[in-house]
């Protein structure tokens, strides 16, 4: 009888930690997939945040243009585009040399390097440039006027 109730007690033990071994690798799955969406929809803000910057070049350009005034090369290559524009992103922190400290999800410009960059929650960067488009091969779609954003 108590030989039945041992293996009784030890069915259950393993059933329990079956069971907890199934909810653990569910859970990861559940946060590595939650994890990879919000470097996702970290990319999109950024990426839309470029778009908004472009788009305030391009109406620069068409008001300097509508009032008979242009844009001068040395105003535009490698400044601080944020300095040309009227809306700055919410999470811009300004010019520095270099990324501020503990800095996750921010704008700030890199006065070294003279660029526009975008520090991610992992720590990677992405980095900008304005510039004349009659220096690139490529440039995005819709600059106007030859004002550029650059990927580096």
């Amino acid at each position: 009888m108590s030989l039945n109730i041992f293996h009784f007690a030890i069915a259950r033990l393993f059933n329990f930690a079956i069971s907890n071994g199934i909810i653990a690798i569910l859970v990861l799955t559940v946060l590595s997939n939650i994890n990879r969406a919000q470097s996702q929809v970290e990319v999109s803000m950024m990426e839309t945040d470029v778009a908004n910057i472009r788009w305030e070049l391009r109406e620069l350009w068409a008001h300097r243009n509508a009032t008979g005034q242009s844009i001068a090369g040395s105003e535009i290559d490698d400044a601080n585009p944020l300095r040309l524009v009227n809306d700055r992103p919410k999470n811009y922190s300004g010019e520095s040399a270099e990324a501020p400290p503990e800095a996750e999800s921010v704008w700030y410009f890199d006065t070294k390097a003279r660029r526009l960059v975008y520090v991610f929650s992992d720590g990677h960067q992405a980095r900008y440039r304005l510039t004349g488009t009659a220096k690139l091969n490529r440039a995005s779609l819709g600059a106007m006027g030859g004002i550029d954003l650059v990927l580096e």
